[in-house]
């Protein structure tokens, strides 16, 4: 808008030197009295320009700047965790569709040059940074930033590690009985070899490999003494061995005249066989070789704390539990020999009792007594079964020593160890409001405490742990509380008295050059006498200004 001095003086608009024609709505003159004006309508970036007014021989200047919006981001990055190899995609929407971004790397822009490393995409409001094939270098803090605006995730990467959720186990088995060694970890895609003492393992028609996701096992039917040997599964392309023996029962007959006592025949040492360890969820298997003439009857019982004895099988019929002459007793003849009894089964024949117990639980664990009876006497023998599993999750770990990317976690031992000590603990982390858990080691901490970094200031986190056994891993715990990492701000800077009088004194200063994450609430100011070195505080609450 302009003011004349000439109320019907004719004006020309000029654009950077241009005269602007009247055409369309795009531009609206209008004369009001001495006052003439110049209106563009629905401003552009091409409207950016120089204008005049003209009148006669006299003119006058002024400028446009014409500035996009500002573009936000709607959606952020996530922090991500792959391991070598691997492809990598941080994905970020902002407000606009087909906005200028720039990524960056640890603060380095990353430019179209570096296509042979980065490929850049734009759907939409989306845009995307991909690494087809992450190295170790690429690890650091990746950066979107917009006009109006910036994203900020991290990315981990990892050397290729196999994870052992479950080891092969020591196995006891009669003849002619079938051995079964079975692992489990972490790549369904690993492939290795079986080895027998050192060498690899051929497969036949008594001896089967089989491979299913991530489970690998070995089956041995017929087991002979020759079966007897140390075995080991071996990934291909880790340097992981895992290892168990096979011990054989044997079973000694010798011949017995018609009227034999019953025996129970344990190849092992003072009639006391070890402990028999069992992982939960695997078939506990007792397989007991038993003589006599004739035939005797067996019976399963299991100890409890009190001293007594609870049954461990099927009911017998009544005449059987006559013979027995106890009312607490199981019996178990031929007869019996297809009776189960929930998840117990027993079968009984002339040379041995075989005690299964399918899926193995804590309660399981304990001494078995077996008995064998017929009407030239007895004998028994206790077998200790000891069921172990994966720890109990931990209680939720506690924060403490929160700084400006770091803090302190802390955690208990699993109330639980699943019958095995705790070999060690995993740590994970995420966002308050991402699904995504991120975990913060791969060699197990020894520890009950973690100084945990690399986090982002004023991001809400949280923290869970996992503890390890020889089983495998147990449940994460429950979260702990969120946290936030906030450093304190730096230094107030160029303090100065700018006035005195009789009893007062003014002072200035310049706010800190950082704040951080947490703000500024006032600042504090102490002084001193000359020659004392203990401040007092000037005042109580704090100072909201920067003047005093």
């Amino acid at each position: 808008m302009v003011e004349l001095a000439d109320p019907d003086a004719e004006v020309k608009w000029l654009k950077n030197g241009q005269e602007i024609q009247m055409s369309g709505s795009k531009y609206i003159f209008e004369s009001i009295g001495t006052k003439r004006m110049l209106t563009i309508s629905q401003c552009s970036l091409a409207d950016d320009a120089a204008y005049q007014c003209v009148v006669g021989g006299e003119k006058c200047s002024t400028e446009l700047f014409v500035k996009e919006p500002p573009v936000l981001i709607t959606r952020p990055l996530e922090d991500q965790l792959v391991m070598v190899g691997q492809r990598v995609e941080f994905e970020c929407e902002v407000s606009e569709e087909g906005a200028q971004v720039k990524w960056l790397k640890d603060g380095v822009e990353l430019t179209r040059e570096e296509t042979f490393k980065y490929r850049f995409k734009k759907d939409g409001q989306k845009h995307h940074l991909i690494i087809n094939e992450a190295t170790l270098e690429d690890a650091g803090h990746y950066a979107l930033h917009t006009s109006g605006g910036q994203a900020l995730a991290e990315l981990i990467v990892q050397e290729k590690k196999l994870e052992v959720y479950q080891s092969i186990a020591d196995l006891t088995v009669g003849a002619k009985d079938q051995a079964v060694f079975k692992c489990e970890v972490s790549d369904e895609n690993v492939r290795g070899v079986w080895l027998k003492n050192g060498k690899e393992l051929v497969p036949d028609s008594r001896i089967k490999v089989s491979h299913i996701g991530r489970v690998h096992k070995l089956t041995i039917d017929d087991v002979t003494p020759a079966d007897e040997a140390d075995y080991s599964f071996v990934p291909e392309g880790f340097a992981c061995n895992l290892s168990a023996k096979l011990h054989f029962m044997e079973v000694k007959i010798d011949f017995v005249p018609r009227q034999e006592p019953p025996k129970i025949h344990l190849d092992c040492p003072g009639r006391k066989p070890d402990t028999i360890v069992v992982v939960a969820g695997n078939k506990l298997r007792l397989d007991v070789p038993i003589s006599g003439d004739p035939a005797p009857t067996v019976i399963w019982q299991k100890t409890i704390t009190k001293g007594n004895k609870i049954p461990a099988g099927p009911a017998p019929d009544a005449d059987a539990a006559g013979d027995s002459g106890a009312s607490d007793e199981w019996v178990f003849d031929r007869k019996l020999l297809c009776e189960t009894e929930g998840r117990v089964r027993v079968e009984t024949t002339k040379d041995r009792s075989i005690f299964t117990v399918e899926g193995a639980e804590k309660e399981d664990e304990g001494v078995y007594v077996v008995t064998v009876k017929n009407p030239v006497g007895e004998d028994q023998v206790n077998l200790t079964v000891k069921v172990i599993d994966v720890p109990d999750a931990p209680a939720a770990p506690k924060i403490s020593n929160v700084g400006e990317d770091s803090c302190t976690v802390q955690w208990e031992p699993p109330a639980y160890d699943g019958g095995q000590p705790v070999l060690g603990y995993i740590l994970e982390r995420k966002k308050k409001k991402s699904y995504r858990w991120m975990r913060l080691n791969f060699d197990l901490l020894r520890e009950l405490s973690l100084e945990a970094r690399r986090m982002i200031e004023g991001v809400v986190y949280e923290m869970r742990v996992y503890a390890v056994n020889a089983v495998g891993m147990s449940r994460p715990s429950p979260a702990s509380q969120p946290f936030m990492p906030i450093g304190p701000p730096s230094e107030p800077t160029h303090l100065a008295v700018e006035d005195v009088s009789d009893t007062t004194v003014s002072l200035k200063w310049r706010p800190p050059e950082r704040v951080g994450a947490g703000g500024l609430d006032g600042y504090s100011l102490e002084y001193c006498r000359e020659g004392c070195e203990s401040a007092c505080p000037a005042l109580g609450p704090l100072l909201p200004s920067t003047l005093l």
